[in-house]
C-alpha cells in the first residue's frame, strides 16, 4: 500500500471507530443508568466474560492468523486458492465453534465457577442462565473473525470498521424500546443478535469484493492446519489484556457487590482509546507488514514497524495522561445518572487512573504481536503472553488485599510494562536493529508535551467547573469538550517545539490540502 492509502484508510477506521465507540458510550451510559452496578450487573459482566469475551478472542486471533495464511496461500496458488482456502476454513472453524458452544451451554456451571468463583447462590444461579443465553455468540464472532481478516487482505477496511456501529445499534434499540419488559435476560440476548449483525456486515462486504461459499472440508488441507495450529496461540496473546481481565473479575466477584460492574466500567473506558485510534493503525499496517515479510523486504517490514509504534507512542502517552487528570469527570459524565451513585462514580474514577498506567505498553505490544505474526511466529508472543499473565496473577494476589480491585487494575499495568520491554529484547534478537533510539526520544518529547498538557487540563477544567459552581451536565459536557480540545491543539503545538518530525509531516499535510482548496 501507498502511504497515502495508508493515510486514508486510517482516517476511514478512526472516524467508524470514533462514531462505533460514541455510540458505545451512549450505550454504556444507558446500561449504568439502567442496569446500576447491582448483582444483576455483576452477574451479566461475569457471562460476558465466558462468552462475548471468549468470543472476541476468537474473533482477534483468526483474523490474525488469517491474513499471513491467506497472503502465504494466495502468493503460491492465486485466486482459486485463496477461495478455497477461505471456505475450508470456514467449514472447519463452523464445527470447532458449534461444538464449543454446546460445550459452553452444557458446562455453564463450571464456567460461573472460573468467572464468579466467590458469587452468592442468587448472583450465580443468573450467571449460569445468562452463559448459556449468550453461547451462539461464540459461533457468529468466529465468521466474524474470517470476513474481516479477508476484507483486511483486500484492503478494504471501511466495511470492517464499520461494524461496532452495527452492533451499538442493536443495542441502543433493545436499550430505549424493551430494556424494561426483558430486563438482564433480554440484554444477554441481544449480545448475540448485536455480533450477528456484525457478521451479516462482514459478510456483505466480503461477498463485494468476490468472495462466494462453496462447501468445502479438506482436514488435510497443510495450508489450514498450519493456520488453526497458530490460531490457538494466537488467540490466548491477541487477548492477554482480556485474560488479564477475566482474571481480575473473578478476584472481584469476592469483594464488595458491586466491586466487578466497576472494574467493568473502568477497564472499557481505558480501551476506549486502543478501540479507536490503535486498532486503526495495527488494521492497516498489518496486512502491508506481513505482505513486506512474506516476499523477503525486511528492511520495508521493520520500517512499518517503527513507524506504527511511534505512531502510538504519539496517541497514547498523552491519552494516558489525560485519562489520569480527567477520570473523575469522565466517570461521571459517562455513567453517572439513573442508579449508578456517586459512590460508584468515585470507586471508578480510582480504578481507572490504575489501568490508565497499561494504556501505552498495551497498544505498543499489539504492534509487536503484530510483527511476530507476519514473521509467521506465534509462539514468541504466545510465551510472552503466558508471562503476561502469570505475572498478573501473582501481583493480584498480593495487592488485592490491601488495594482492592484498584490493585486489580494495577496489576495489569505492572504485568503489561513488564512483558512489552521483554518483546522488545526478543524483536531485536529475531529481525536485528528495530530503532530502539528513536523510540526514546519521542518518548521523552511526548512525556513533556503531556505533563504541560496534562497540567493545562487540570487547572483549565477543575478551575472552571469551581467558577461555573452548581451546574448541569450539559454545560459540564462543554467545558470538558472545550478542555480536551485547547489541551490536544497544547500538546501538537509543544511537540512542533520540540522539533517532532511527525507533528512536521501533519503540518505539511495540512498545508498543501489548504493550498490545493485555495487554488481550486
Amino acid at each position: 500500500m501507498k502511504k497515502t492509502s495508508i493515510a486514508k484508510s486510517t482516517v476511514l477506521i478512526i472516524l467508524f471507530s470514533l462514531i462505533g465507540k460514541m455510540m458505545g458510550f451512549v450505550r454504556e451510559s444507558m446500561v449504568a443508568a439502567i442496569f446500576g452496578a447491582g448483582f444483576e450487573k455483576d452477574a451479566f459482566v461475569a457471562a460476558q466474560s465466558a462468552t462475548s469475551t471468549v468470543s472476541m478472542y476468537i474473533v482477534m486471533g483468526i483474523s490474525t492468523v488469517f491474513i499471513p495464511s491467506l497472503q502465504s496461500v494466495y502468493s503460491r496458488y492465486g485466486e482459486e486458492g485463496k477461495h478455497k482456502f477461505t471456505n475450508n476454513i470456514f467449514s472447519i472453524v463452523s464445527l470447532l465453534t458449534i461444538l464449543i458452544m454446546i460445550l459452553g451451554i452444557v458446562g455453564a456451571p463450571l464456567l460461573t465457577m472460573l468467572v464468579g468463583p466467590r458469587f452468592d447462590a442468587r448472583t450465580k444461579a443468573l450467571t449460569v442462565q445468562l452463559i448459556q443465553l449468550g453461547m451462539p455468540v461464540i459461533v457468529f464472532s468466529a465468521y466474524e473473525g474470517i470476513f474481516t481478516g479477508y476484507l483486511h487482505f483486500h484492503n478494504r477496511f471501511g466495511i470492517a470498521a464499520s461494524v461496532p456501529i452495527w452492533l451499538n445499534l442493536v443495542y441502543l434499540a433493545y436499550l430505549l424500546i424493551f430494556s424494561t419488559k426483558f430486563g438482564i435476560y433480554g440484554l444477554t440476548i441481544v449480545s448475540v443478535l448485536a455480533v450477528v449483525a456484525e457478521y451479516i456486515c462482514v459478510w456483505y462486504g466480503s461477498h463485494r469484493v468476490g468472495y462466494r461459499f462453496q462447501p468445502m472440508l479438506d482436514l488435510k488441507d497443510e495450508h489450514t492446519k498450519q493456520t488453526l495450529l497458530l490460531a490457538i496461540p494466537a488467540i490466548i496473546t491477541v487477548s492477554v489484556n482480556n485474560i488479564n481481565t477475566l482474571v481480575n473479575r473473578a478476584l472481584a466477584s469476592g469483594l464488595a457487590s458491586g466491586s466487578m460492574s466497576r472494574l467493568d466500567y473502568a477497564n472499557k473506558l481505558n480501551v476506549l482509546v486502543i478501540g479507536i485510534f490503535i486498532t486503526a493503525i495495527t488494521s492497516v499496517i498489518y496486512p502491508a507488514m506481513s505482505k513486506a515479510f512474506d516476499e523477503g523486504e525486511m528492511e520495508k517490514g521493520k520500517r512499518i514497524m517503527n513507524g506504527s509504534v511511534r505512531s502510538v507512542l504519539l496517541i497514547t502517552i498523552p491519552a494516558m495522561a489525560g485519562l489520569i487528570v480527567l477520570a473523575q469527570p469522565i466517570v461521571e459524565l459517562a455513567f453517572m445518572r439513573g442508579v449508578f451513585t456517586q459512590a460508584d462514580a468515585d470507586a471508578t474514577a480510582i480504578c481507572l487512573r490504575f489501568y490508565t498506567l497499561a494504556l501505552v505498553s498495551i497498544s505498543v505490544n499489539n504492534v509487536q504481536n503484530r510483527v511476530f505474526y507476519s514473521l509467521e511466529d506465534t509462539k514468541t508472543p504466545f510465551y510472552l503472553g503466558v508471562v503476561n499473565v502469570l505475572f498478573n496473577v501473582g501481583c493480584n494476589l498480593i495487592l488485592v488485599r490491601t488495594m482492592g480491585i484498584n490493585g486489580l487494575a494495577l496489576s495489569v499495568s505492572i504485568a503489561q510494562t513488564v512483558v512489552t520491554w521483554v518483546s522488545f529484547t526478543m524483536l531485536r534478537k529475531k529481525i536485528g536493529h528495530i530503532g530502539m533510539r528513536s523510540y526514546v526520544k519521542i518518548t521523552i518529547k511526548t512525556v513533556i508535551a503531556s505533563v504541560i498538557m496534562g497540567a493545562f487540563a487540570y487547572y483549565f477544567y477543575f478551575g472552571g467547573i469551581a467558577l461555573l459552581g452548581n451546574v448541569g451536565n450539559g454545560i459540564k459536557l462543554i467545558h470538558f469538550t472545550l478542555t480536551v480540545g485547547l489541551s490536544a491543539l497544547l500538546y501538537f503545538f509543544t511537540l512542533d517545539l520540540l522539533g517532532l518530525k511527525e507533528v512536521k509531516d501533519i503540518k505539511k499535510i495540512v498545508a498543501i490540502k489548504f493550498l490545493k482548496k485555495k487554488i481550486a
